[in-house]
């Protein structure tokens, strides 16, 4: 049951053709082997079971070295174009290669606890290439259901006369009849078989030339990205390998394409706060959306800043700027911006960060001095006041007569003040003068005051004085003594 020379020449042209339509693949790296094994917490060494199912995968490497102990490994839906790197798996018992790009069976001699495999939905074309899993005493179960060699006359006989030891085919159990029947008509299929396997091989070597002439030998970068998604879709597709690889990379081309551009308009809808208006004043601004609280602290002449950033936040992320008239807090690119009432020092501003809350606090001095300590500010007395009206005041005038003139708009201080004043003269002598008449009172101001400040000086003499009446019995005559 040799290959002819015309097989092997053929196979050696497909393989030489697939290294030129195949380009590189992304690895299997270990990251993605550890996220796949949490099962056995991370650990690779000791790791039997592994599903690396649908990852886009182009080639089997590194796990004979990561995980030799596997015996059970599921690598279906990917792309996986050749059996290779799975020779040192001693202990492999099952392997899943479904909806692959796999042609030909090789490079599974060596795994000798081999006892199911699964290439259903491949490309194989050449059965002739099962023979090297003769030498797998522990095989019981092949799948091979939608590949082009099971539509060869007489396949299913001369797969179970290829491998004696086989008890299942395509999910259908082998009996003893059977085999008997395909012994008797193994050079009837061997026949059969090798005529198919010659024709189906020739097919595939027209349809790789097409596709390399199509091509130029090399996959068209930016493929038929300008066809439209419906265009594309409707687009005829030949069911071979390099079809379903040029397939697999125009989705990813396009799925990049829409993400790229979603994220493009994404961009453009994002609104950007404005900081300064046009005439360049500051605007506030919180596009980080945080909470912060912001207070004037009178005692240090300050105003203060608390911003509630997350605990956790490290530090880089976190930036301050403190400028004469705002200050700006920048959260991982997100600006919060405040308007300042007051003008401040930038130079001893301080921004401390809270170990316990994450929040940070920024105080920033005020440029101008407290007008009064201990008072607020909107409540402050100026320690001199300049007069804002003339004053009016008693005494004569430029002319020489009596009536009112301008005072002076300078500070005067009169004489004797700030000595106490002298309570003798409350009562006025009742042989002073009476004071005027109240109409002439009413005309002209008085601005004379007691010492009290509560009445006029002459408010006594203002007053007519009446003798009071004598008591009975009273006796005005020196001679005569009074009653007892």
């Amino acid at each position: 049951m040799e290959m002819s020379s015309q097989s092997r020449h053929q196979h050696h042209y497909h393989q030489t053709t697939f290294l030129l339509v195949n380009l590189i693949s992304p690895p299997v790296t270990v990251e993605l082997v550890r996220k796949r094994a949490e099962h056995n917490e991370g650990e690779l060494s000791t790791l039997e079971e592994i599903s690396l199912h649908q990852q886009d995968i182009e080639k089997i490497e590194h796990l004979h070295r990561w995980c030799p102990r596997l015996r059970i490994l599921y690598l279906q839906g990917n792309l996986i174009s050749k059996i290779e790197n799975l020779g040192r798996l001693r202990e492999l018992e099952y392997l899943n290669l479904a909806l692959n790009n796999i042609e030909v069976i090789e490079g599974l001699d060596r795994c000798e606890s081999l006892r199911k495999l699964d290439l259903t939905a491949n490309f194989v074309s050449e059965l002739t290439t099962i023979l090297s899993l003769q030498d797998l005493p522990n095989l019981k179960e092949l799948f091979l259901t939608g590949n082009p060699c099971t539509s060869y006359r007489g396949y299913r006989p001369w797969v179970i006369c290829a491998l004696p030891g086989l008890e299942d085919l395509d999910g259908q159990p082998i009996t003893r009849s059977q085999r008997i029947r395909a012994l008797r008509q193994f050079t009837e299929a061997q026949t059969t078989v090798l005529a198919d396997q010659q024709e189906e091989l020739a097919k595939r070597v027209r349809e790789k030339e097409k596709y390399l002439n199509e091509n130029n030998g090399d996959e068209n970068e930016n493929g038929n990205i300008e066809q439209s998604d419906e265009e594309w879709w409707a687009g005829r597709s030949d069911h071979t390998p390099e079809a379903r690889l040029a397939m697999h990379r125009e989705m990813q081309r396009r799925r990049q394409r829409d993400e790229r551009q979603a994220s493009e308009e994404d961009v453009k809808k994002k609104r950007v706060p404005r900081l300064f208006a046009s005439d360049g004043r500051p605007l506030n601004a919180n596009a980080a959306k945080v909470q912060f609280d912001f207070k004037e602290d009178e005692q240090r002449n300050a105003f203060v800043l608390e911003v509630h950033t997350y605990k956790y936040l490290d530090a880089s992320q976190v930036q301050c700027d403190v400028e004469p008239w705002y200050v700006r807090v920048t959260i991982r690119g997100k600006v919060l911006q405040l308007v300042l009432l007051e003008e401040v020092r930038p130079g001893q501003s301080t921004a401390q960060r809270s170990q316990v809350t994450g929040h940070l606090l920024v105080t920033m001095p005020k440029l101008a001095l407290p007008t009064s300590a201990g008072r607020p500010r909107e409540e402050a007395l100026p320690l001199v006041r300049p007069l804002t009206a003339p004053a009016r005041t008693c005494g004569k005038t430029d002319a020489g007569g009596d009536g009112d003139r301008s005072a002076s708009t300078f500070l005067e201080i009169a004489e004797g003040a700030g000595k106490a004043p002298d309570y003798r003269n409350i009562v006025v002598d009742p042989q002073a003068p009476s004071s005027p008449s109240p109409s002439s009172r009413s005309s002209a101001p008085s601005c004379a005051r007691s010492p009290l400040g509560s009445a006029p000086s002459s408010f006594a003499a203002s007053r007519s004085l009446q003798e009071r009446p004598n008591s009975p019995g009273f006796v005005d005559d020196p001679d005569v003594p009074p009653l007892e």
